[in-house]
């Protein structure tokens, strides 16, 4: 293991670390949701994407390996794609991604994730309190509390959101945003 040791605990700290280090912000999308000022935070797209471009004076930077363009935050943070691929692989190994919704202290309200496929794993980090992530399960709400492990749900079929909180709230969401051929 490069970043991490192999201890749930332990790693969220690290990882904390490394989202301490990057600038937030939130895309168009999520600013429509929620807007966070960049000075507290944001909701930001790592990964590749089909979009080649963000404005017709802008393109956006190709990735070989996916044939897919990157997003800003994965130009901007190259080294994340180990650290996130790490992390991914000692906590949930046969979990599929290609795409990962970065947030730090982004409340987001209740909604579905319409463009995910299947399943997304959930995972939070940092110093809080209160922050649980609730899903709507067709007649009961379900509470957990992604600081404890991955927490892995359907967010394209399942309304959910965070509850309020106090502190600094990150939260990683790895999901599938295409088909891969």
């Amino acid at each position: 293991m490069k970043y991490f040791i192999g201890d749930w605990f332990s790693d969220n700290a690290i990882m904390t670390e490394f989202l301490d280090e990057i600038t937030f912000y939130s895309g168009t999308e999520r600013k429509k949701m929620l807007n966070v000022p960049p000075s507290l935070g944001g909701s930001m797209l790592f990964g590749t994407t089909w979009r080649s471009y963000l404005s017709p004076n802008r393109n956006r930077e190709y990735d070989d390996e996916t044939g897919k363009w990157k997003t800003k935050v994965y130009a901007e943070n190259p080294h994340l794609k180990d650290v996130f691929k790490e992390f991914a692989d000692l906590y949930f190994p046969s979990f599929k991604w290609s795409q990962i919704q970065l947030n730090k202290n982004f409340k987001c309200p209740k909604h579905i994730d319409s463009k995910n496929i299947g399943e997304s794993v959930l995972c939070c980090f940092g110093d809080y309190e209160g922050g649980e992530t609730f899903i709507e399960k067709e007649n009961e709400t379900i509470i957990v509390d992604a600081r404890n492990e991955p927490v892995i749900f359907n967010g394209a079929l399942y309304y959910h959101g965070v509850n309020d909180y106090k502190g600094k709230r990150y939260s990683l969401v790895f999901f599938e945003n295409y088909k891969k051929k």
